[in-house]
């Protein structure tokens, strides 16, 4: 009889025991990317077609936040604006005592800012601003850095020596890039047709 008692308890307790539900962690969300603002969603046809001038006019007036002057300051980059591309990028990119780069800013817009003083010609801004940037090994950073090694050895010696240790350059000093510039901070897919354009200018 105890026998018998003590198997019945254990079938009992084993029972139970396999009618609680395991523990399973809660999952944990699915990673989203940021939803774009409107101002930049209402410009992606311009974008895919290459236009732009139409993003430029667009988003002139479409608010001040990084991702739009971003887009805004690249946009104007592709256009030849440079001098006003540099202007729009030092406005958000810097601080308020216009020497130091915003923590907040992403290092694709400080990129940014280091290529319009590039194209401006200001190379030992250019410089210092690809060095706050972050990111060293980014493709992009990787980039201008050749670019600036190529145009140092373009120079005359005497011209290389007074950008060495004086920091610099000739007025109309010009650093070419076989890149487009600027970079965006989201995907942008291009039209057939804009493809082709691209492909064919890559091509010379």
């Amino acid at each position: 009889m105890f026998f018998l008692r003590v198997l019945s308890m254990s079938v009992r307790t084993s029972h139970s025991a396999s009618s609680i539900p395991a523990f399973s962690p809660p999952s944990s969300p699915p990673n989203r990317t940021p939803e774009l603002p409107a101002a930049l969603r209402s410009v992606s046809n311009l974008l895919s077609q290459r236009d732009y001038e139409g993003v430029v006019r667009r988003l002139h007036s479409a608010g001040r936040t990084p991702a739009i002057r971003n887009t805004l300051g690249v946009c104007l980059l592709r256009s030849g604006r440079k001098e006003e591309a540099l202007s729009v990028f030092r406005q958000f990119v810097l601080s308020s005592d216009g020497v130091l780069e915003r923590s907040e800013v992403s290092s694709a817009c400080k990129r940014n800012f280091a290529t319009a003083l590039l194209v401006n010609g200001l190379v030992g801004g250019a410089l210092d601003a690809l060095n706050q940037s972050g990111e060293p090994d980014h493709p992009r950073a990787i980039e201008l850095r050749t670019c600036l090694r190529d145009w140092e050895r373009s120079l005359s010696w005497w011209r290389w020596l007074d950008w060495k240790i004086n920091r610099i350059v000739a007025k109309d000093c010009q650093v070419p890039m076989n890149f487009e510039p600027g970079e965006f901070e989201f995907e942008v897919s291009l039209s057939d047709d804009a493809r082709a354009v691209a492909e064919g200018r890559s091509s010379f």
